[in-house]
């Protein structure tokens, strides 16, 4: 009887846990299956596609908004004759409709240069877009749903000030034209777009960036600014110093004398038709001599009414690196913008600084006592308006190993009086600059890059890419992983640096990180909530990503993976496999993640080859419930960085995404042991 009653418990003991193991229900994105999105031709290979969303209505007598359309931006066609096409849905991704924006893709064009006079042929081809979409609009009269585009393409339209770049090649072996600069406007939600050139051929344009805020009072009444910058460089883009694994010339080796330039256009203006002024020039590299300064790699965002751009310039010796340069100005003060030409330098002046990005949010998204200034004097919020990432480092040698720094603009009227917004200079300045991957800065072994963020209130999360040993991953014997670091308080403290991908086969390595957070609640133009529970927004979920290459000279795209938290990063789901078959027949890269304010759904894109054909991917995912229990992060032994505390997320072997079900089927087995060896008693 007591062999019966002891086996009993343990049969008993074991059911437990089994019911425990299945009853561990966690959410986690249920993937559709993948839609092809760009054009069918195996001819064709489409190239750097942008999402953008849009809620809008179709009429301001209609009582919330009707349409939600979804726009993805892409060049497409045989590689060299490119044209760019916008794909457009408004049933979250399950049906598309192609655009075509440009047709002049393959057309013959003939360019004599003005200053050698030498005439070449060429073949028109438009090069890698860039959107902007505000988040809502209201159609009257057929206008007020907008979207902004900008690429760059090699049809000047037949202008005598074109050059001829010889630093450049063609794929059919002639010098390479200056490109020209162009933008696109819809205003009625992406279905039809007006085209302008916005510069003539004598200065190569690269790295535009369009931006833009929009704000509505009543269904009728709005204000709004939209505006690009660019770098041009004087003597054509330049190709690169091979420090990265992209596909060179990417703006980031620049002649001097090289500068970043911005144009403008109110929201009035923008749906009238009035065409963008001429671009002037923000930054005031004057000089083409030789060591003097150029610019490049800018970023451009706007809040509320207000444009903060920030970008690299060399130093005027023209051997000790670059260091970062911040600019913050009214929007619509176009043509005058900053009085300071020459900007503010935010990085260490004795240190070699690249790549800048930022995050910036409003007065509302800092609001926690209803005040909606979002002033650090009151109290009530860290008041970060702006957080700037860039790389840095003591070395001055091209792809030396560098580390991930971040500064904030913090508004505090209280120190620094009226003046403080969070977006001056002084706000800026008045933070010190933290080494986020390398805290104690003593390695020059260790090196991070392509660094990505979220912002939301007090909470921030950094993404990079990092290897504890760069000479080692130079020669394809050690491996990059993504790491996450979090704040909670506005980025006076951060927790220790999370291992996302945890590779440990020195023949892949991650790239191409990205971390989104939810947009902010979408409401009416009157300030009141929608009756769409998805519009509001949920600032504790944000999506990771990375994609995975082979380690080597000549690498291949690979998987992209993906995974969320709805914590705010303390926990995130179990990775899964977002696109690709582990190089087999299919290499995956560059996506794109879009959600909407909840964080319940998730849009995202790709860019996929298969044979010698390349297109966009575009897969959605809802929310759903599985037997998924939430296990901690390991460590790769090829690592020093230490996991952050809770919950995470692991991939078998660096390579494939953790199987929950294994341990309930392990339970199951030791059930079924027990149960077989009670029966027996």
């Amino acid at each position: 009887m007591k062999l019966e009653l002891k086996h009993g418990k343990v049969a008993i003991a074991l059911t437990a846990v089994a019911v425990a193991t299945a009853a561990i229900a966690a959410t986690l994105i249920q993937l559709d299956a993948p839609v092809v999105v760009s054009t069918s031709d195996p001819a064709n290979n489409a190239y750097k596609a942008k999402m953008g969303w849009i809620s809008y209505k179709s009429d301001p007598a209609v009582p919330q908004y009707d349409v939600k359309a979804q726009l993805l931006v892409y060049a497409d066609g045989p590689a060299g004759a490119q044209n760019i096409w916008i794909a457009r849905s408004t049933d979250n991704g399950a049906t598309w409709t192609q655009t075509q924006v440009t047709n002049n893709g393959g057309n013959a064009i003939s360019v004599t240069d003005p200053v050698t006079t030498v005439t070449e042929a060429f073949t028109v081809t438009n090069n890698k877009p860039n959107i902007f979409v505000p988040p809502i609009g209201v159609l009257n009269a057929g206008k007020g749903a907008d979207a902004l585009l900008t690429w760059t393409s090699s049809d000047c339209e037949g202008v005598a000030t074109q050059k001829i770049n010889t630093n450049l090649v063609t794929l059919t072996g002639h010098n390479q034209p200056y490109m020209c600069l162009w933008a696109a406007r819809s205003v009625n939600g992406g279905t039809s777009w007006s085209l302008q050139r916005l510069t003539d051929g004598s200065m190569d344009p690269d790295e535009d960036v369009p931006a833009g805020s929009v704000q509505y009072t009543t269904d009728t009444a709005s204000t709004g600014h939209f505006a690009i910058t660019f770098q041009a460089d004087p003597k054509g883009l330049q190709l690169g110093d091979a420090e990265g694994s992209g596909d060179g010339a990417s703006g980031a080796n620049v002649s001097p004398g090289t500068n970043i330039w911005y144009t403008y256009l109110s929201k009035t203006g923008f749906e009238a038709g009035t065409a963008f002024p001429a671009p002037v020039q923000v930054s005031d590299n004057n000089d083409t001599a030789t060591g003097t300064p150029g610019a490049s790699r800018a970023n451009l965002a706007i809040s509320g009414s207000t444009a903060v751009i920030a970008y690299e310039e060399t130093k005027g010796d023209g051997t000790s690196g670059k260091q970062i340069i911040y600019h913050n100005f009214p929007a619509s003060s176009y043509p005058n913008l900053d009085n300071n030409k020459a900007g503010t330098g935010i990085s260490n002046t004795a240190n070699n600084a690249r790549r800048v990005r930022f995050l910036l949010q409003g007065n509302e998204a800092l609001d926690t006592a209803g005040d909606k200034d979002g002033d650090a004097a009151d109290g009530d919020t860290k008041g970060v308006h702006v957080m700037l990432l860039w790389r840095e480092t003591t070395l001055t040698t091209p792809a030396a190993a560098s580390d991930v720094v971040v500064r904030r603009g913090i508004k505090n009227t209280a120190l620094r009086g009226t003046l403080s917004t969070g977006f001056a200079p002084a706000d800026v300045l008045a933070d010190t600059a933290i080494n986020l991957s390398d805290p104690t800065a003593a390695s020059l072994t260790d090196n991070s890059l392509a660094q990505r963020g979220v912002l939301r209130g007090d909470f921030a999360a950094i993404a990079y890419d990092m290897t504890p040993d760069k000479a080692a991953a130079d020669a394809y014997t050690a491996t990059y992983n993504l790491y996450v670091k979090r704040s909670t308080d506005g980025g006076n403290t951060w927790g220790a640096a999370r291992n996302m991908s945890n590779i440990t086969n020195p023949a892949l390595r991650v790239v191409e990180p990205r971390l989104v957070g939810t947009p902010g609640t979408i409401k009416l133009p009157t300030a009141v909530a929608t009756s769409d529970a998805t519009d509001v927004q949920n600032r504790n979920v944000m999506f990771a990503s990375w994609g995975t290459e082979t380690n080597s000279a000549t690498p291949l795209p690979q998987d992209i993976y993906l995974t969320r938290s709805t914590d705010q990063g303390a926990t995130f789901e179990t990775v899964q496999l977002l696109a690709g078959d582990g190089g087999a027949t299919l290499q995956a890269s560059e996506a794109q993640l879009r959600s909407p304010p909840d964080g319940k759904t998730l849009g995202a894109l790709w860019m996929q080859k298969s044979g010698t054909a390349t297109d966009v991917i575009y897969r959605n995912g809802t929310e759903g419930t599985v037997a998924d229990p939430v296990v901690p992060p390991v460590t790769p032994t090829t690592s020093t960085a230490t996991s952050d505390s809770g919950g995470g997320c692991t991939m078998a072997a660096g390579q494939a995404p953790f199987d929950p079900m294994l341990p309930a089927l392990a339970a199951l087995g030791l059930i079924g042991v027990g149960l077989r060896r009670a029966r027996r008693s």
